[in-house]
């Protein structure tokens, strides 16, 4: 399994390489290349299934080993129903069919960090790092799984060929903020790294991960902000088609050229995205073949293929995009990596905030310095003393681990708690206030008498309260006692009564807070 549909191409010519019969499976093939690869793993014409989420559950009639690179990518876990988590069916299945499970990541979620070096220290056996924060006996999520089977942690210290990691250093934002001299989306700092790079006939991958051209259009004189009619958020101007869209609900409508509530015809388009990154490039390199590699970009079959071919020939010198670039893909002639700006995910209303930002930018520097040339990468941050970032520029797991884990068994968050997550949906606010209120009372009594160490967050309106016309309220709950805690919940929410234009959804170990 692969997080990201643009790592099936490189992955599935690698497995090609080597074995007679691959499958794929994902999201971009027809329903009749679905149905025909679907049909040869059935039959056990098939040496190796390559593909995403979904392709967990190909009908492998012989099953001898499952392997989810990049384990712990957020895509792994769908976001509607059924909400499962790829690496736990994994575990189901091959726990099963007794067969191995491997997780590879160079940045291990936490959850399979602290179980792997949980069972070292029950096995008696010496950990690389042994977690910090857990020197206690409290379990981790996943002990309470049904998957019992030990982990084990098989460390790989060194690069292919002894090559050396990558040179990391930071750009401070706020001083090139104070600068006049700098404007765009790229620092001088890079812009020279990047003139470089191309000099010495290097390629260059550059992340952000905002799609679109400007991410916030707003009034100056009244202050009006262009905001989506559905959702509880603002939306993002694409300049190719000239609209304005929201990248939750898909509402679009032209881009304002003057303010519709006081008609000041000077409304100001800010924030940068992928688009008006790839413009500023073009115009700072005029001449460099540069692709843009987005959800905007790859829609149409075959796309994500052809971008990488044209990368990997050399035809195209930089490639940018969002996070789709950031993992798995090796390309030996890349000399430069630079992260346009760090902060995007770090100061989300998410316990998760700090971890994937550490995971975004320790994977992006991954895909340079890996041929004899190698490489550097550059990050350009508001926040460089943050620990994520920190951890990140010194490719040092370790470090995160310790400085993130004290926090989480502090709040009772995963690893050292499950969590649940009730989410009540309806066009009435105060309908899906009154609901989750009196839902919650039931949970806290089911769960105070189940006597679980527990801690309960909520009811409060989501951090994006208003989603697809809906207005949304949940509830937070955490345990240690995993099987104890899903139960309560389970008598609760089989007894509750429907309510008229009410939606609730239970979410068992989200890793979607917002």
């Amino acid at each position: 399994l692969v997080p990201e549909i643009s790592l099936t191409p490189q992955t599935r010519s690698r497995f090609r390489s080597r074995f007679e019969r691959v499958a794929v499976l994902h999201s971009h093939l027809s329903d009749a290349e679905r149905h025909w690869h679907w049909q040869q793993i059935a039959q056990g014409q098939v040496q190796v299934v390559v593909g995403a989420r979904s392709a967990v559950f190909a009908p492998t009639p012989q099953l001898g080993l499952i392997v989810i690179d990049e384990e712990h990518d957020a895509s792994f876990k769908q976001g509607e129903q059924p909400r499962y988590h790829a690496r736990d069916v994994a575990g189901q299945r091959a726990a099963a069919e007794n067969v191995p499970l491997v997780l590879g990541s160079a940045t291990p979620s936490l959850e399979s960090w602290q179980r792997a070096n949980v069972e070292c220290r029950k096995s008696n056996v010496e950990c690389r790092e042994p977690a910090p924060a857990a020197s206690d006996d409290r379990p981790s999520t996943f002990d309470l799984r049904r998957d019992a089977r030990p982990y084990k942690l098989i460390d790989m210290p060194r690069r292919v060929e002894d090559r050396p990691l990558p040179a990391v250093a930071t750009i401070d934002l706020r001083t090139e903020f104070q600068s006049r001299a700098s404007r765009g989306a790229v620092s001088r700092s890079l812009h020279r790294a990047i003139d470089e790079a191309l000099a010495d006939d290097g390629q260059v991958i550059l992340l952000l991960n905002r799609r679109g051209y400007s991410t916030h259009i707003q009034c100056p004189a009244c202050g009006y902000v262009a905001k989506c009619p559905h959702c509880d958020l603002s939306l993002t101007h694409h300049r190719k088609e000239e609209k304005v869209v929201c990248h939750y609900c898909d509402h679009e409508e032209p881009s304002p050229v003057r303010c519709p509530d006081c008609s000041f015809d000077g409304i100001r388009y800010a924030g940068f995205g992928t688009e008006r990154l790839e413009s500023e490039i073009k115009a700072r390199f005029p001449g460099v073949v540069a692709l843009r590699m987005d959800s905007d970009t790859m829609q149409k079959p075959g796309s994500h293929e052809e971008a990488l071919a044209r990368f990997r020939s050399g035809e195209v010198k930089i490639l940018l995009g969002t996070q789709m670039i950031a993992k798995g893909l090796d390309f030996p002639n890349v000399t430069l990596v630079g992260v346009i700006n760090a902060d995007t995910t770090l100061h989300f209303a998410d316990l998760r905030a700090a971890e994937r930002t550490f995971q975004l930018v320790t994977q992006v520097a991954g895909r340079t310095g890996r041929g004899d040339k190698g490489g550097r990468v550059l990050v350009q941050t508001f926040s460089p003393d943050h620990y994520a970032i920190q951890a990140a520029i010194e490719h040092d797991y370790a470090r995160f681990a310790a400085a993130e884990l004290p926090s989480r068994k502090e709040h009772l968050y995963p690893p050292f708690a499950s969590l649940i997550r009730l989410i009540v949906r309806s066009e009435t606010d105060s309908a899906a206030e009154q609901f989750i209120e009196s839902a919650a009372s039931k949970l806290k009594a089911a769960i105070e008498g189940a006597k679980i160490e527990h801690r309960l967050l909520g009811p409060a309106p989501c951090p994006i309260h208003k989603l697809r016309g809906l207005f949304r309220y949940h509830v937070l709950m955490a345990s240690p006692a995993g099987d104890l805690l899903r139960r309560a919940v389970r008598e609760v929410i089989d007894s509750l009564e429907p309510m008229e234009g009410v939606q609730w959804v239970v979410d068992v170990d989200p890793l979607d807070l917002l």
